[in-house]
């Protein structure tokens, strides 16, 4: 099946039109990025302790991605590391009570627009737009998975 390419980059407009309305930009000072906000927040809400190695996984970025993320948030105070018993070279990752307080005050700024827009759309309406972006999320993490 072979798409047109003009219809896709008017799909493509669509969706960083939708980010930019819908997703905050970071403020000045603590989290500085959304990347470095969703590595945070993964390891707040992990149930078990996490790596880099996970996190790249997780979040679907590279090695020398998560690494600047997590090295910028150890020197905020936001992050700890745990050395791994099992493998020294290996470490886990914490988050700092600093960064959990940190994470409280960016959550609020941060979702507002999620919050707006489901508050707008409705319950229905806004279950249904995750459920599809989270089937969007997985197969273009199954594409990603086969072009490696």
């Amino acid at each position: 099946m072979e798409y047109d390419w003009i219809e896709m980059m008017e799909s493509m407009q669509d969706i960083r039109h939708f980010c930019s309305l819908h997703v905050r930009r970071a403020k000045k000072g603590g989290i500085s990025s959304a990347q470095e906000l969703d590595l945070l927040s993964r390891v707040a809400l992990s149930k078990e302790k996490l790596t880099s190695h996970m996190l790249c996984a997780g979040m679907g970025i590279s090695k020398p991605v998560v690494s600047r993320l997590v090295e910028s948030l150890c020197r905020k105070e936001f992050l700890g590391k745990e050395a791994c018993t099992e493998d020294h070279r290996s470490y886990f990752l914490y988050i700092t009570h600093k960064g959990q307080e940190e994470l409280e005050r960016t959550y609020q700024y941060y979702l507002e627009p999620l919050y707006s827009m489901r508050r707008k759309a409705g319950e229905e309406t806004f279950g249904r737009l995750m459920e599809l972006i989270r089937v969007a999320n997985h197969h273009a993490g199954e594409t990603q998975q086969i072009q490696q």
